[in-house]
């Protein structure tokens, strides 16, 4: 078996994650390469599966990325699955999970034809944050303050186009971090502190932390909802989660993409997703066009 950890040609930081997986695949005699999605020379009908990691580049070139992952999937099996990735890179799915009776942050989407009403959304919200449908590591993140329009109409001007996510700016976030639950074969591997981070900041992990009862419930509930959806089973998912204004945890992103997995603070837990790509090759689980 030969497995492509995919990256990317040029990352913003290094991906901790990579080297912790080639030698947990290693220590199963199976092969893992790192490669780039964005490397044309890469022939990825050579490898037995492709398993996305740091992909962070795509949001500045989003059609490449989903015509690669559609090729990609044509030639081998991806992982996560070519529809679960496809449904993920747009943060509206937020909006459908939502509906679906999820305690999501409440969030508003722009789209780039979509004229804002920034007073309205101020008194909805007070203190906002701004950012990109398409987005990964906090890229244009920003927090407007309450009142201030003319930096909320001049950061969405700055990227021409796009979708944006308006969202209240919640206080725990900036005071208490949010809870990163990392699900590695369907199963709660570990859960990561992270503080609040916004555009240009390094990453805010804080280590490992024993989630609570209640945040792993909402998690389950998201999980069971997107299983619901019929994608095939997920290798790996990234679900975070902060408190609301009343305490009661809220989902922030589902993450089932490109997420950092923090195995630099686990790295046994390595195990798990290597033992979910083996189990879903061989029982054609995973999803291949």
């Amino acid at each position: 078996m030969r497995v492509a950890l995919v990256t990317a040609s040029k990352l913003p930081r290094p991906d901790t994650d990579l080297a912790i997986l080639v030698d947990a695949f290693s220590a199963r005699g199976i092969a893992a390469e790192i490669r780039a999605w964005d490397d044309p020379s890469v022939a990825w009908s050579m490898y037995d599966v492709a398993l996305v990691r740091s992909t962070w580049n795509y949001v500045e070139q989003l059609d490449a990325f989903e015509t690669w992952i559609d090729r990609t999937a044509r030639v081998t099996t991806i992982a996560n699955p070519r529809a679960a990735l496809r449904w993920n890179l747009h943060k509206s799915y937020l909006i459908e999970l939502a509906r679906a009776g999820i305690p999501v942050v409440p969030t508003e989407v722009l789209h780039a034809c979509d004229e804002a009403d920034w007073h309205t959304t101020f008194d909805r919200y007070g203190t906002i944050v701004v950012k990109p449908a398409v987005s990964a590591g906090s890229f244009a993140t920003i927090r407007v303050m309450h009142g201030d329009a003319s930096t909320a109409r001049a950061h969405r001007a700055s990227y021409p186009g796009r979708d944006f996510l308006v969202q209240p700016l919640l206080a725990s976030v900036v005071e208490h971090g949010e809870s990163n639950l990392i699900y590695l074969d369907g199963k709660f591997s570990h859960g990561i502190h992270k503080g609040a981070r916004w555009d240009g900041e390094p990453e805010q992990s804080r280590g490992l932390i024993e989630p609570e009862a209640d945040e792993l419930l909402v998690a389950e509930q998201v999980l069971s909802v997107v299983a619901a959806k019929g994608f095939g089973p997920l290798a790996y998912a990234r679900v975070d989660i902060a408190r609301g204004t009343e305490g009661a945890p809220m989902l922030m992103e589902l993450e089932i993409v490109e997420p950092s997995l923090f195995l630099d603070r686990a790295p046994d837990r390595a195990n798990l997703l290597v033992d979910a790509i083996s189990r879903g090759l061989q029982s054609s689980a995973f999803e291949g066009e």
